[in-house]
């Protein structure tokens, strides 16, 4: 969901010390684009489930088996692990990022702090203001907090951004079991440490592949699936060792007591692993399927220009449920939800890639970058010219 994060970094021409422009979106990473459409998916899909009580978990109707089924599925699917996919994506692109502005003559810490800026002020806290699951708040402020750290991960042995992923996970469940403060500022603020983290094993993984040999095929999507698998098992693992540890206590009256704060943070930990591998193995997948070009490839270029469209296909979404939804809260079915989420990712399939045609960026995309680089940035793709008929000699 950031502007940049899925362009290379390329050198643009200096015309007379003119500041150049920001690059075409001609030199976008599709299988980052595909990897950003997959976790909006899972987001938007999340998103609908949450944004009203479903009338079946209030006792208010039967719970459907189809409906049951379906969001228990999609929970395991993308429960944590399309967030984490989103932050190993910013990662990355901060990287790319970076390198892109060190070659424009530009300032790259402060052209981060200014585009992430915006996303807060701008679009985060009003998003917020309407729905509590938003992650665009959370999201820019974190990446405002990585910003000054971005030289120090990207200097020095290639393995120093993954050492600070590592500090930043094994701090992460002693913040979420011990931090003193209220449960709505806690809910934001114990995330801190294992967004940051997420955000460093990104850094980690571009750093990999802009130091390794192009003319040779990387085996990192493979590795990525693999290492993806194997931390979503430790994950679970881990959440059974907790209850095994801390077993559910309950008080005379049948409540459930708080649970002690080294179940907390094995809880956690648990989260992190599981959100981490999920995440690993879905970039993973994507890539190396993109990277094979047959029919699950030509499926996967379907949500690229998704990804290229996230903010806007995210903060459309919210309005959809806003609208759609929330008069229902407490009435509306599991199945009307999914419905919901699944009928406007359909119709937002078929109209991103009909605006890109015509547009260079979607809507809010191209708000963003204007406010971002303080001025009107064209918004109308310019059709080519074609060549005109040979002269007569």
């Amino acid at each position: 969901m950031t502007e940049t994060n899925a362009v290379r970094p390329a050198a643009a021409p200096d015309r007379g010390g003119e500041r150049a422009a920001p690059r075409a979106a001609a030199e976008r990473i599709p299988f980052i684009d595909a990897a950003r459409g997959l976790a909006m998916f899972g987001v938007v899909v999340m998103n609908a489930l949450m944004f009203v009580v479903a009338a079946e978990h209030l006792g208010e109707a039967p719970a459907g088996p189809v409906g049951s089924a379906l969001e228990f599925a999609l929970q395991m699917l993308f429960g944590g692990k399309a967030r984490a996919l989103l932050m190993l994506l910013l990662g990355m692109g901060v990287v790319f990022a970076w390198r892109s502005a060190e070659r424009r003559g530009d300032r790259p810490m402060a052209r981060m702090a200014v585009r992430y800026a915006v996303l807060l002020v701008v679009f985060g806290l009003g998003h917020l203001a309407v729905f509590e699951g938003d992650i665009l708040t959370h999201y820019a402020t974190v990446a405002l907090l990585l910003a000054p750290a971005v030289p120090l991960l990207l200097g020095g042995a290639r393995r120093r951004p993954l050492a600070a992923a590592a500090a930043l996970f094994a701090v992460h469940p002693f913040v979420e079991a011990y931090w003193p403060w209220s449960q709505d500022v806690a809910a934001f603020t114990v995330l801190v440490p294992q967004t940051l983290g997420f955000f460093c094993v990104g850094i980690w993984l571009a750093r990999r592949e802009e130091t390794g040999e192009p003319e040779r095929p990387t085996r990192l999507p493979a590795a990525l699936v693999g290492a993806g698998l194997a931390g979503q098992l430790a994950g679970v693992g881990l959440m059974l060792l907790g209850d095994a540890l801390f077993p559910l206590v309950l008080d005379a009256g049948g409540v459930p007591e708080p649970p002690v704060p080294a179940a907390t943070a094995l809880t956690g930990l648990a989260g992190t692993v599981t959100g981490l591998g999920g995440g690993l193995f879905y970039l993973g997948l994507v890539w190396w399927l993109m990277r094979r070009g047959r029919t699950a490839a030509r499926l996967l270029g379907a949500l690229v220009p998704l990804g290229r469209m996230s903010l806007t296909v995210y903060l459309l979404s919210t309005a959809l449920f806003l609208a759609v939804l929330l008069p229902y809260d407490g009435r509306v079915t599991v199945a009307w939800q999914l419905t919901a989420a699944f009928g406007y990712f359909a119709v937002m399939a078929v109209a991103a890639p009909l605006w890109l045609r015509r547009f260079r960026a979607g809507p809010l995309e191209w708000v963003w970058r204007c406010l971002v680089y303080r001025r009107m940035l064209p918004l109308r793709r310019t059709p080519a010219r074609r060549p005109g008929p040979a002269g007569r000699g």
